[in-house]
């Protein structure tokens, strides 16, 4: 039986490891965090699940703080990195192995991201100090700022680090694409703190559920505005083995995310389209919303997506739901009869770069102007199948003003049938002209806009 030391000292170099095999396939050749780990994880079943744990705080830290990090890797990860990111084509490409060298050379960054986010496992982060012959550095809390933690970084390292500012936390590019009515200094702030879990309640028995969910060891606490948000902070249960999830009592949902269906407003009896479903959470929440009468079309390109909103539904009991595949045509004009339409568009998915802060570093400005025309041309084509007098809602999960009100100015300028419809703000209660850019200090949430039109005939 090893020592408790020994134990300590093969957890710290196999979540070096890991970080260095992960990060290679995101930050080389742009693959989503979430997939890279899941895939490192399955193919090395000795992690535990206190290595499992341990990696994926780690990876997602360093990712989170890797504009200031970026320079304490090791040379030949920095080498190779800037070898593939001269390449163009190189996320097209299939994957060359990551760097390889001693796991210590790790250690420096590693310690770096538990300062700057305390990962709450000191004993680790005590051998990572020893690596690099230091004692362990006292950690920032989230009350720090990030000034001050650019300034205090270097010295609790003992490194060199001149010249940390709050914008490189994300690309040059993506500071300048930030609208005024957030603020730079405050967003960026945000940025660097790792979300809550949010659910959506899925069932009218919302107190039987929150004592269910304390016999789970839960910390639930319900929103003071909307009343079946409820935010169960950083939960190590696994939520789907609940008992209450396998019966449909809730649906894991970013309170920002709940908004986008109480914009919709969806009325029982109504006939619903969710033209961009994925795998259906805003799908499930109309569906709610209209007490499973009328019907929601939910559409989407990618069908296995559709199936796991089938499973879904099933779980959850609505029979309401239709699931159809989309390719983003216009409808003709003898099938334009639905009441309301939501658009929940793919986009580059700033807004929740505090959860995926992966993609800051692999989504470029020219993906953003890509992704606003390919928005504008599915809100376009959606747009024609919504009846006279009906509503159409248009969301994003981006922060950036391309995708955002640049789309809607430019539908609103082609489709003089339409006009952004006033609503009262789900999160605030008061009044909205049609508009809505939510901020993560809002709710501790994600970044989400929301427009909503109406067809005037």
């Amino acid at each position: 039986m090893p020592t408790p030391s020994r134990k300590n000292d093969s957890q710290a170099r196999a979540c070096a490891h890991a970080v260095n095999e992960i990060l290679w396939t995101t930050l080389a050749y742009g693959r989503p965090t979430d997939r890279a780990l899941n895939a490192f994880l399955r193919a090395n079943k000795q992690y535990g699940s206190r290595d499992r744990r341990l990696t994926s705080h780690m990876v997602f830290a360093v990712l989170r703080w890797w504009g200031w990090l970026a320079r304490l890797a090791p040379r030949p990860f920095q080498d190779a990195l800037k070898r593939v990111g001269a390449n163009p084509d190189s996320y097209q490409q299939r994957p060359e192995p990551a760097p390889q060298g001693d796991s210590r050379a790790w250690s420096q960054i590693l310690l770096g991201a538990h300062v700057l986010e305390n990962s709450h496992r000191p004993d680790i982060a005590r051998v990572w100090a020893g690596h690099i012959q230091r004692r362990s550095p006292k950690p920032f809390t989230e009350d720090d700022a990030l000034p001050f933690r650019a300034r205090e970084l270097a010295k609790r390292l003992g490194v060199n680090l001149a010249g940390l500012r709050e914008g490189q936390l994300v690309p040059k590019w993506a500071a300048a694409e930030i609208p005024h009515s957030l603020p730079k200094g405050e967003t960026l702030s945000w940025l660097q703190r790792r979300p809550p879990v949010w659910l959506r309640a899925q069932t009218d028995a919302v107190p039987k559920l929150l004592v269910q969910l304390r016999k789970a060891e839960l910390e639930p606490e319900r929103h003071a505005q909307m009343a079946r948000a409820i935010r169960i902070g950083h939960p190590r249960t696994n939520l789907r083995t609940l008992d209450s999830f396998r019966k449909g009592a809730f649906e894991v949902q970013d309170l920002a995310s709940q908004v986008v269906a109480h914009v919709c407003a969806p009325k029982p009896g109504q006939r619903w389209w969710d033209a961009c479903a994925g795998a259906g959470g805003k799908t499930l929440h109309l569906a709610d919303l209209m007490q499973s009468k009328g019907t929601v079309l939910a559409t989407d390109i990618r069908t296995r997506k559709l199936e796991d909103l089938r499973k879904r539904a099933r779980r959850a009991g609505f029979s309401n739901i239709q699931c159809r595949e989309w390719r983003g045509d216009a409808v003709s004009r003898k099938r334009a009869t639905f009441d309301g339409i939501l658009v929940d568009a793919p986009c580059t998915c700033s807004g929740t770069w505090r959860r995926n802060p992966d993609g800051r570093w692999t989504t470029s400005l020219r993906d953003v102007t890509e992704m606003a025309e390919r928005q504008l041309g599915l809100l376009t084509s959606a747009a024609t199948g919504l009846r006279s007098g009906g509503i159409i809602v248009y969301a994003t999960c981006s922060m950036f003003a391309q995708e955002n009100t640049g789309v809607v100015e430019a539908f609103l300028a082609k489709h003089a049938a339409f006009a952004l419809d006033p609503f009262t703000d789900p999160l605030t209660g008061k009044n909205c002209d049609g508009t809505r850019l939510i901020a993560p200090w809002e709710g501790d949430c994600d970044t989400m806009f929301v427009a909503r039109f109406r067809h005037s005939g």
